[in-house]
């Protein structure tokens, strides 16, 4: 049979996946397991080619998207390289993240 396997079995490449009234469907649980996929997930959904295709996502919180920011970023990788080979004091601390503490 034509497919991805792993230790389970057969992943769904060539499983069929049943769709409900409200438009659920079940993951297959091996697809999950080599998706690493455990518990609620979220999915980006993209129909290509009359084909529906899910990728795993991550979602950031509006509240916590300032951490992703290329500023951000920036900071804190100069901080990496600022503690790379020391140890860093509260005032290190306080400096890097003020208020977080």
């Amino acid at each position: 049979m034509k497919g991805v396997y792993d230790d389970a079995g057969l992943v769904a490449a060539d499983v069929l996946v049943a769709m409900n009234g409200e438009g659920r469907i079940t993951i297959p649980a091996a697809a999950r397991r080599q998706l690493g996929l455990e518990g609620a997930a979220q999915f980006q959904a993209e129909v290509r080619d009359g084909a529906l295709v899910l990728r795993p996502a991550v979602v950031i919180p509006r509240e916590d998207a300032w951490a992703y920011t290329p500023e951000h970023l920036k900071k804190v990788e100069r901080a990496r390289q600022e503690a790379a080979g020391r140890r860093l004091t509260e005032a290190d601390l306080d400096r890097l993240a003020p208020g977080e503490a």
